[in-house]
């Protein structure tokens, strides 16, 4: 039984309607309705507040549905390498930061050029990390599918 059959079950056995249970979890009607659908899944906090509320447990809610485990396996992984990633960027940028000030760079006054570089060099860095991100979870994406 997929995640949407087993939500629509348990608002029924509970006599909720969509609506009802939309102002409980704080989400719209639209968003219940894709959930028994199986157009979308709940976040992992809706899920928690979703096993609370008709306690059940977790495991009773996903673990037979293997494709919204990968998801969620998907979305822990994604969140690590973008922790992962805006770690890497505050440090290139404090040490970007450090060698200017080691030059003594900000000892001297500079025209905007000066500082218009900086900006863009800093921006492109971010940039290139941002696309390293990307780039990286594309790949697990399709390999956790394929």
């Amino acid at each position: 039984m997929e995640l949407g059959d087993k939500l629509k079950k348990l608002r029924k056995e509970h006599s909720y309607s969509q609506n009802q249970l939309a102002d409980k979890l704080h989400v719209t009607p639209q968003a219940i309705s894709k959930w028994e659908n199986n157009k979308s899944v709940p976040d992992i906090i809706n899920l928690v507040q979703l096993s609370d509320l008709y306690n059940v447990s977790l495991d009773y809610l996903i673990k037979s549905d293997k494709k919204l485990q990968s998801k969620l396996s998907i979305d822990n992984i994604r969140l690590k390498i973008f922790k992962y990633f805006v770690l890497s960027i505050a440090l290139v940028i404090i040490l970007a930061i450090s060698i200017l000030i080691k030059a003594q760079f900000f000892m001297f006054q500079h025209g905007l050029g000066t500082w218009l570089f900086i900006g863009c060099a800093l921006l492109f860095i971010i940039s290139v990390f941002l696309s390293l991100y990307c780039y990286i979870v594309k790949k697990i994406i399709l390999y956790s599918s394929g």
